[in-house]
């Protein structure tokens, strides 16, 4: 038996100069002196380093040829080896038995001390032997005493080396310790003496968690538990672990369309393995596959997902008609939202939205999910009826599907976006041939009516060279075209445009300009005491508000509560839209009245927005440009001008600036006009 003499010489027993007074101070003192004294543990462990990454890799070599780890331990040591094995199951998916923690005194100890267990050298012995099945060469135990004399500890490690062939690891707070000569790897992290004289459960029991974590952690990611820092192989036990399962795949798989049931309905169909549907999501393969390249990747995530669809020997592909030379992909990635429209020869087989894709305001990661999605739902009802749905999961698609795509963005007309964006957009969408992906400003789509309406010289007869494009939606821009100098090109080439400003600058003639003016209106008559008119109290209902001079408050800081018949557009986080969702209101009033009364002052709204439209069109006239409006298009594009009685409005003020087009067309998909160019250049129909 180890005497008191020699048991106050450790430095785990002596007395800390800093912490003499710890009883007298105020309790901020006291709390600063026991964290400084925290503050030094992690140096402590610093030194330890070299000898624990030499037990990490000791372990690992043993645990992939499925070898346990085994923690004992007394008191504080005991109970921190059991949680630390607790924890890996849940957190790494590894097999109960594979991380086994146990301590002096059995269960019992963990919750109240047993008198003299930690003393046994017989106890160790007979608790090894218990474990099922018995222990082999290729485990290991790490026994951990901050003394490092424990005697039951001790009794296990030299059990364990000698009579079973076991890798031993020791875990002390001193140096040096009996441990020495004991095991393989020792690990001697000298804390120093603690704040309360003689409890370890303070600094060394810290230090101890703090490399337990380091040593099972550092395995499981050397087996590859782990993607990069994300816990690929997390156990979905409860509510947090099943939303951070959710989290890791979407995280892993940015581009998914899945809903968080579906993700939940693939892991479960993986038998709960997110590793697993990460690799089926990916590859587009089935999970008995996906389970075969995992067993050949020896569990690493990347190692299987390199392994390529083309592997496995399945064709996940399209076959017959639908093969990479007949289908061709337009997107209208535009600010309100994000449109993607697949074609083939005989014309538009499938289309799906997704949210709004400005990629200046959103930035290019969330533009480019966005765009994703949409293109991966059109992908999808595209291939439901041939293909199993792990094909659509994601993009990149497991085999090139498209001859071309055309993606026209809102903000994609700037140098700089179309240089870091355009090989993204073609490795998202598997293009064989990054020359075959066109990327536009959303504008462009429409541009291609130009083109087909030259080409086609449709009732009017008259060829059209050029054209104007006017989008009225939220905002408002006009762009002039003229067309393409060669075959190779099929796009029609930008001239000039006007507009465009953005919300904050005016945008006039837009949905933003017109229920802007209405808001004005109505809180310019409260300003001047004039009684509310219809309109104004229609703009009213529409915030929710109960007078006039609430509105203000709904503009600015609108309540997330929506109150009785109050427009949920009125509500939206952005300014923009909420403004913008006033305008049909005044549509309404204007257009849609039931007894055919028609509202002036919306009216006269309307008329000024119509005017402000027709006014940027005619800065791309006259003078040097080489539009004249005789012999070019007029495109119309945008919610605003497919309301015939707005187009009318913004026709006639054309008209009284001495402006007639020789062709008139209002558009209301541009993906679905753009995607005819695609049809006819990519995949030779003639017009």
């Amino acid at each position: 038996m180890t005497s008191s003499s020699s048991l106050g010489s450790l430095q785990t027993e002596s007395r800390n100069d800093n912490s003499e007074r710890i009883d007298e101070v105020s309790t901020i003192e006291m709390c600063e002196i026991i964290n400084e004294e925290d503050a030094t543990v992690a140096h402590a462990v610093k030194l330890c380093l070299g000898e624990i990454a030499r037990t990490i890799d000791l372990i690992t070599d043993r645990v992939q040829r499925n070898g346990r780890v085994v923690y004992i331990g007394a008191g504080t040591s005991g109970r921190l080896g059991i949680l630390d094995a607790s924890e890996i199951p849940p957190t790494f998916s590894a097999p109960y038995t594979q991380f086994v923690g146990m301590m002096a005194g059995g269960d019992t100890a963990i919750r109240r001390a047993v008198e003299g267990a930690e003393d046994s050298t017989t106890l160790p012995v007979a608790d090894l032997k218990a474990i099922s099945p018995p222990l082999n060469s290729m485990d290991t135990l790490i026994g951990i005493a901050t003394s490092g004399r424990t005697p039951y500890v001790l009794a296990g490690l030299s059990y364990a080396r000698n009579n079973l062939g076991m890798l031993t690891v020791g875990i002390s707070c001193v140096r040096p310790s009996e441990m020495q000569g004991q095991c393989d790897c020792l690990i001697e992290c000298v804390v120093g003496a603690e704040a309360v004289t003689g409890s370890t459960r303070m600094k060394a029991g810290t230090a101890t968690k703090m490399i337990l974590n380091m040593i099972s952690t550092g395995v499981m990611i050397r087996v590859g538990k782990t993607y990069g820092n994300m816990m690929v192989d997390v156990k979905s036990s409860n509510h947090k672990l099943i939303d951070r399962a959710r989290r890791i795949y979407r995280t892993l798989l940015p581009s998914s369309t899945l809903t968080d049931s579906e993700v939940d309905t693939l892991i479960a169909s993986c038998g709960g393995s997110v590793k697993l549907a990460l690799v089926v999501g990916k590859l587009g393969v089935s999970v008995t596959d996906g389970r075969s390249r995992l067993e050949t990747a020896g569990g690493l995530l990347k190692k299987a997902w390199d392994s390529g669809p083309e592997s496995s020997g399945v064709d996940r592909g399209f076959d017959g008609e639908q093969s990479v030379r007949n289908l061709v992909l337009c997107i209208d990635a535009g600010g309100t939202k994000c449109s993607a429209v697949i074609a083939g020869k005989e014309g538009i087989l499938s289309r799906a939205e997704s949210g709004p894709c400005n990629f200046v305001t959103l930035g290019h990661e969330v533009a480019l999910a966005v765009l994703s999605v949409a293109t991966a739902r059109a992908i999808s009802l595209l291939t439901s009826a041939r293909q199993p749905k792990e094909f659509s999961m994601c993009l990149p698609t497991p085999t090139p599907i498209f001859a071309a795509a055309w993606v026209g963005g809102a903000g994609l007309d700037r140098v700089v976006d179309l240089a870091s964006i355009k090989l993204r957009i073609s490795r998202l969408l598997s293009l064989p041939d990054p020359s075959k992906l066109l990327i536009t400003n959303d504008a462009a789509l429409l541009s291609s009516a130009i083109i087909i309406h030259s080409d086609n010289k449709l009732v009017d007869k008259v060829s059209t060279e050029t054209g104007v494009v006017l989008i009225t939606g939220t905002g408002s821009i006009a762009y002039s075209f003229g067309s393409p100098t060669n075959q190779s090109n099929c796009l029609p080439i930008p001239l000039e445009r006007a507009g465009g400003w953005g919300y904050l600058l005016g945008d006039e003639g837009s949905a933003y300009a017109i229920g802007r003016e209405a808001i004005r209106t109505a809180l310019r008559a409260r300003d001047m005491g004039l009684p509310p008119t219809i309109l104004h109290t229609s703009i009213m209902e529409y915030f929710g508000c109960s007078f006039i001079g609430e509105i203000i408050s709904a503009v600015y800081n609108p309540s997330p509560t929506l109150k009785e018949s109050q427009d949920v557009t009125s509500v939206h986080s952005d300014p923009k839209l909420r403004i913008a969702g006033a305008c049909p209101v005044v549509f309404n009033l204007a257009f849609s009245t039931l007894d055919g009364h028609v509202d002036n002052e919306a009216i006269s709204i309307l008329k000024e927005a119509a005017r402000s439209a027709a006014h940027t069109i005619g800065l791309l006239l006259g003078g040097g440009s080489p539009v004249k409006p005789e012999n070019s298009a007029l495109i119309l594009g945008g919610a605003l001008v497919q309301v015939e009685a707005y187009r009318k409005l913004v026709l006639e003020a054309l008209e009284r600036l001495g402006h007639r087009f020789a062709h008139i067309e209002a558009i209301p998909d541009a993906a679905g006009s753009a995607v005819r160019l695609l049809i006819r250049h990519f995949l030779l129909i003639s017009p």
